[in-house]
């Protein structure tokens, strides 16, 4: 290089020069995102929620998104992306069913024609029956229906999509799981969340909630407005449009789940459709803070619900003698059958009432009951710590007036929960009748702890409420008379005058 010339010039390879060159075909702006000013093929939220993939070392991603987010737009770059980076990559798209993967990206061309009128430098053949996209540089990216389980044990994925898993064959994740931690293939489960009812309900919940306790996962719920393109004029008015019409048909639990990814506890069908976790979900601290002051005075349970094979769930709350307010303090929820036995559980039982009230006698300060169908348990725990447990007498209160008594609580304000109680809130949020219209008999374990407290603490909701009535009558009284005597006062203000 000439001593002469004073600028320095970088000369790129081959390679180099197409990598950039794909970059730029892979991040530029089409469509509405060019209306809105986007410099990138992805709008903010969406490169946010990519983040944790490309920039933080996760593996896997689970996102419940609201309709309009751009969910198809990022399950477009995320696989044209690792096809075009990793060379011989195979890369999975999976729908519901083969006819919604044809549908959704297939007949459109918004699969293979994902980076417009570049996309065509990059791909060799496209074959139509099986939904397939050969690149040149030995990459494919196939669509196929999870209802195709029996294939997904053959397949060898370097990443896949599952688009709507929600709808998903339950059968599909169990067959194609295996191959795909072979080699160690990431995975990015979206769409919007399921309907109470749903008949993968079960097997959604159960990875979603593997994943929020995988430190290699990530887990976030988007709404239709975390999307910029949806603030532009038209776009909001036809979802404000779609948000009326559904509102005024009464379908407002379905505008706050496709619109908000918020579950309206099962929506029409929910048992207990009042519940807020702003509402009635408070800081531990300052509940303990609340109740420190009338310890000794208040009624103390501690309620079991034991199952030796499926789940062993206690609650431990106290009821304020007076307000009769209802404070549920913490769980045990254990699903784990090693972890289910008396000697596994009562000893953290003991642990926790010694927590809540520190040097309480646990024989004689404690309202301890369990559900009589696990006599097991109170023998054993009578026989090996000298216990006694009480049996709910469940027969004596039906269940549908325990639920229709929680609901008042919960309407009334008086049910104070924990935030420890992730699990009953869970239960709660997700109670709803079946098609049938009955009330399912699973997943209500410390449902049915709360309604043996209610039961054992004989808790009459006609007498609070008239307690309740008559402390504001006294109040309004009071007030009254008070008002009275100022009138008064100022009516004989001279007699008041010393001059």
């Amino acid at each position: 290089m000439s001593e002469n010339n004073t600028e320095d010039h970088i000369i790129l390879s081959i390679e180099e020069q197409m990598a950039i060159e794909q970059l730029e075909d892979l991040n530029s702006p089409l469509g509405d995102g060019l209306l809105v000013g986007l410099k990138n093929r992805l709008h903010p939220d969406q490169i946010e929620q990519l983040k944790p993939m490309y920039m933080e070392g996760k593996k896997d991603l689970f996102l419940s998104c609201g309709r309009k987010w751009g969910k198809t737009e990022l399950i477009g770059y995320v696989l044209w992306k690792h096809a075009l980076e990793n060379p011989g990559s195979a890369c999975y798209y999976v729908a519901p069913e083969n006819s919604h993967a044809r549908e959704l990206m297939w007949n459109n061309n918004r699969m293979q024609r994902f980076l417009g009128k570049a996309s065509g430098k990059y791909i060799q053949r496209i074959t139509n029956d099986n939904m397939i996209i050969w690149f040149k540089n030995g990459s494919y990216i196939r669509l196929i229906g999870s209802d195709n389980y029996m294939v997904a044990n053959g397949l060898t994925p370097h990443i896949a999509v599952y688009d709507e898993f929600k709808g998903f064959n339950p059968r599909w994740h169990t067959e194609f799981a295996p191959n795909r931690a072979a080699k160690a293939a990431p995975i990015i489960i979206i769409g919007t969340k399921p309907r109470a009812g749903n008949k993968n309900m079960d097997q959604y919940n159960e990875i979603l909630e593997y994943m929020r306790n995988d430190s290699k996962s990530y887990v976030a719920d988007r709404t239709t407005f975390d999307n910029p393109i949806n603030h532009l004029p038209a776009q909001k008015e036809i979802i404000d449009r779609e948000i009326a019409q559904l509102r005024e048909r009464g379908d407002s639990d379905v505008v706050e789940l496709e619109y908000y990814s918020r579950v309206v506890p099962g929506g029409k069908k929910a048992i207990f459709p009042m519940l807020r976790k702003e509402r009635h979900i408070f800081a531990h601290n300052d509940i303990i803070r609340e109740i420190k002051k009338d310890m000794k005075r208040m009624e103390w349970y501690c309620i079991a619900d034991p199952g030796s094979t499926t789940c062993f769930a206690t609650l431990f709350a106290c009821i304020h003698p007076y307000t009769r307010k209802v404070y549920l303090l913490d769980e045990l929820y254990e699903t784990n059958q090693e972890g289910t036995s008396t000697r596994k559980m009562y000893p953290q039982m003991d642990d926790k009432m010694m927590e809540f009230y520190p040097n309480s006698d646990v024989s004689d300060d404690w309202v301890k009951g369990f559900d009589e169908a696990a006599v097991w348990f109170a023998t054993e725990v009578m026989d090996q710590y000298g216990t006694y447990f009480m049996p709910t007498q469940k027969h004596l209160n039906k269940k549908e007036h325990g639920l229709s008594l929680i609901k008042d609580l919960l309407l009334h304000d008086l049910l104070i929960m924990s935030d420890r109680l992730t699990n009953l809130f869970t239960e709660m949020e997700k109670y709803a009748k079946d098609e049938r219209g009955q009330i399912p008999k699973k997943h209500d374990h410390l449902i049915d702890c709360l309604r043996y407290l209610l039961g054992i603490s004989n808790y009459n909701m006609v007498e609070v409420l008239q307690r309740r009535k008559q402390d504001n009558d006294d109040l309004r009284g009071r007030f009254r008379r008070k008002e009275d005597e100022e009138e008064n006062d100022m009516e004989n203000w001279e007699k008041n005058l010393w001059f």
